[in-house]
């Protein structure tokens, strides 16, 4: 990562390569994607005066000189930048301070920040890292507090804010409250002329159509993980390799001149030769924003960790490894008084978990708390530098590089475990063992075998068989120990622990055969992950987490890392089963608190329809009224579509993240046809005449519907560049359709079964079946379904089994973008949702 940006005189308008003409939305000339030749950076900034500002991918800061037509470099080491007021920028640092330039150096304004910005008349906002937004005083030199929750902030027209926030859910500010845009975002810029462009969830960019109102994709580029837009409006965009792509250059003005200030930041400038910083700045795990590694755009591959080896024998004295020293006292535990549902520990201490849900966590020792992370798997594990990696509910297998989420590009598994020398090893849904290779890029096969699996520090795998017998895979084939466990984990001592298949603790003696019990006095074992000197910590059975120590590291980077993660752990490509769950089999009850709200818009006597748009809000339907949750008003508003006049009945419908509606519709001569109203212009769509069923979109505009032909129910799909739906495999009779990020299907059978797409067919869910009367999966993937009993499940991905609520009776169900429940409680328009 140490390419920046040349010094060689570069004028942009000659020094492109001309890609893809693609037409601007409401623009009368179509724009024309390049790629900038010269540098690379991972953040961009222009402003309405037309200075811009790059942060190189070492993070060295660099201005354009639009009179010499070149990049300049300037002092410093930032993650972000803001272009200001006269040639003033604001930047973050990679330890979140804020800063600004005032002619000569950068002085400090603030910290635990995640981003900031600026704009030509001296407005300034920032992001911290805890979400909060503040705003720059300058008569006072203070920050004042503003109402809202950002992770990305840019400022229009008039100096207000327009914010990522950080779910990823687009806001703009009118300087009293906010108002939720369509779709969800990684990055935002605004130009002049309240030119809006986004960085889209899936890396494409787009730009704002007031009219509709929508974001229209601006094709031409992927990848892309940050924007900005030029005074004329035309979109800048960087791709994850740092590359940089422009629709229109910033071209020389003759009538401009430079100030003196910006002339004191000009450093000697080499004529023959690229200037490359040291990589350092690159490294630091504390990054409030996205920093790629250098892969290529298309697609993203991840870039490869560092894989050390296990010590070989020498006749020089080996490094005292501290971590590797078992410990000799006497095992007993501290109750944390903490939830989690597993646990993963790294050689550094870093503790990572899951809870119920998915949603990753991280211990603090100083807070004595997990706290949240980005992220949702349904597999963990710690490298030895305190990096999560993991598993998700599709099989696709991340690791995070310090700053972001990365996936390993066409690989799956089913269950994942680092040992302590580095070595990455999963199983696969047959059992099969693989090896990720040294270039971090693929997992080859090994011999051995095995459901779940723990690596030891000499890089032997240890598993657990699918009859549950432990086995030691040093040899072909593995030798099996006389013990059954559902729960194996192994420190960087070399320890190996267990948790039995009757529930206790327990840890390999020294004859490498046999196990000894561990107590855990007053709890019984669920899971266990070994840390430091081989102290465990386990995961009771009612999902209580109790440690034997807690292990002292340097935690003041940790919500400042969180806070700048990006990448995410949906993913794209191959999809697989995830291994079984390593519990008992105990499953959770749990209470909510559910609140009123006011739906007042619809008359009595209907029963609700309710789904979670792909636009960010609640919608519901009830006797051919549609309305959707006003955030602002904490009320129900009525909605304005023409389908609602396409027939006499209006059912099982789903709205798309530009806002679009699809609704089934009985029409007057009763046939039942599946139609789409987009701005006011209603298609309908068939497969082969035959009558449809169910209807769903996924986050990524996918639409998903059920229709009837050969005499039985099938799934159908169709992307959103498509017009035409095709059959998703050949299991049939599904009845209700939900699907969540990473296209993750899940139906309800006709037979009330609940079933989720693998990649290849339908699984039961759980294994042995659970009924009920509907489904739906929030933006985050969180699963909710109601029970045919009428009660409130949650699926659990770390049990493989569904959690009942157990104080409240529905009538149907949505899942909010945070993973929360809406219900219909009655067959009368009452709604609940769960209480902030």
């Amino acid at each position: 990562m140490k390419l920046t940006f040349s010094m060689v005189r570069v004028v942009l308008a000659a020094s492109l390569i001309l890609l893809v003409p693609v037409a601007a939305p409401g623009a009368a000339e179509p724009l024309n994607w390049s790629r900038l030749q010269q540098g690379t950076a991972q953040d961009i900034s222009i402003n309405a005066d037309g200075q811009a500002y790059a942060i190189g991918l070492d993070g060295t800061p660099w201005r354009w000189d639009r009179v010499e037509q070149r990049w300049r470099r300037m002092s410093g080491s930032f993650r972000r930048v803001s272009a200001a007021e006269g040639n003033r920028p604001w930047a973050v640092d990679a330890e979140g301070a804020v800063r600004r330039y005032n002619g000569l150096w950068w002085e400090t304004k603030d910290s635990d920040v995640a981003d900031v910005a600026a704009d030509a008349a001296g407005n300034v906002f920032i992001a911290k890292t805890d979400g909060s937004i503040r705003k720059w005083n300058p008569l006072r030199s203070e920050w004042l507090p503003v109402n809202g929750n950002a992770r990305r902030i840019a400022l229009d027209g008039k100096g207000l804010p327009w914010v990522v926030t950080t779910a990823g859910i687009i806001q703009a500010f009118d300087g009293r409250e906010w108002t939720t845009l369509p779709g969800r975002a990684i990055d935002i810029a605004l130009g002049r002329g309240n030119t809006a462009v986004i960085a889209d969830a899936d890396g494409r960019v787009r730009m704002f159509n007031r009219n509709g109102p929508r974001w229209e994709v601006v094709p031409g580029v992927n990848g892309v993980i940050a924007v900005a837009v030029t005074p004329d409006g035309g979109p800048w965009a960087l791709t994850a390799d740092g590359a940089i792509m422009i629709t229109r250059p910033l071209v020389s003005d003759a009538d401009q001149t430079e100030d003196q200030g910006a002339k004191d930041i000009k450093a000697p400038v080499a004529t023959a030769q690229t200037v490359t910083a040291p990589a350092s700045a690159a490294s630091a795990i504390a990054a409030p924003v996205i920093t790629p590694p250098p892969v290529s755009a298309t697609p993203v591959v991840a870039s490869p960790p560092v894989m050390p080896k296990p010590q070989q024998n020498t006749t020089r004295p080996e490094t005292i490894d501290a971590a590797a020293i078992s410990t000799t006292e006497t095992i007993t535990f501290t109750d944390t008084r903490k939830s989690a549902a597993s646990i993963a520990i790294g050689k550094d201490g870093s503790v990572f978990g899951l809870d119920v849900g998915g949603k990753v966590l991280r211990w603090s020792n100083a807070r004595q708390t997990f706290d949240s992370f980005p992220g949702s798997l349904v597999r963990i594990a710690v490298d030895a530098e305190g990096k999560p990696w993991g598993i998700s509910a599709l099989g696709r297998i991340f690791r995070h590089d310090g700053a972001s989420w990365r996936q390993i590009i066409g690989a799956v598994g089913a269950d994942i475990s680092i040992g302590a020398a580095g070595t990455v090893m999963i199983t696969d849904a047959s059992g099969a063992l693989y090896r990720l290779n040294d270039a971090g890029t693929a997992f080859a096969r090994v011999s051995g075998n095995g459901v779940f699996i723990a690596v030891g520090p000499d890089d032997v795998p240890w598993t657990i068989r699918d009859d549950k017998l432990v086995q030691r895979c040093d040899t072909s084939p593995c030798t099996v120990l006389p013990q059954k466990a559902h729960s194996i984990d192994i420190g960087p001592d070399g320890s190996v622990w267990i948790v039995s298949d009757r529930n206790l603790l327990m840890r390999l003696k020294d004859d490498g055969k046999n196990f000894e019990t561990i107590p855990t006095r007053g709890h019984t074992p669920s899971k266990v992950a070994a840390g430091p000197n081989g102290y465990p910590w386990v995961v009771t059975n009612a999902g209580r987490v109790l440690s034997s120590r807690y292990f002292e590291r340097d935690e003041t980077g940790d919500l400042k890392l969180a806070a700048g993660t990006t990448g995410g752990t949906v993913g794209s490509g191959l999809t697989a089963a995830v291994a079984g769950s390593q519990t008992s089999g105990v499953t959770f009850s749990k209470n909510m608190r559910f609140e009123t709200v006011t739906s007042d818009v619809f008359s009595s006597g209907g029963g609700v329809d309710m789904i979670s748009g792909r636009d960010g809000n609640i919608w519901a339907e009830v006797s051919n009224t549609l309305a959707y949750y006003n955030k602002a008003t904490r009320r129900f508003v009525a909605a304005e579509s023409a389908i609602l006049s396409a027939g006499d009945s209006f059912y099982n419908f789903a709205v798309s993240r530009e806002g679009d509606v699809w609704a089934y519709v009985s029409t007057y001569t009763q046939t039942v046809a599946l139609y789409r109203e987009r701005n006011g212009q209603i298609k309908e769509y068939t497969v082969s005449g035959y009558t449809p069923g169910g209807v769903a979109v996924a986050p990524d505009d996918t639409v998903y519907a059920i229709f009837y032909t050969g005499g039985n129910y099938y799934i159908y799909r169709k992307p959103e560049a498509s017009e035409t739906f095709t059959r998703l495999g050949n299991d049939g009779n599904p009845r209700e359709v939900a699907v969540g990020p990473g296209n993750d299907v899940w139906i309800v059978s006709g037979d009330t079964n609940v079933y989720q797409w693998t990649g290849t067919s339908f699984a039961k869910r759980p294994f042995k079946g659970q009924t009920a009367s509907s489904i739906d999966v929030g933006m985050d993937g969180t699963v909710y379904i109601q029970g045919t009993n009428n009660k409130l499940y949650k699926w659990n991905t770390a049990n493989g089994s569904f959690d009942v609520v157990n104080n409240i009776t529905v009538n149907d169900i949505a899942v909010d973008e945070d993973g929360r429940p809406w219900i219909a409680v009655d067959n009368t328009p009452t709604i609940k949702r769960v209480r902030d």
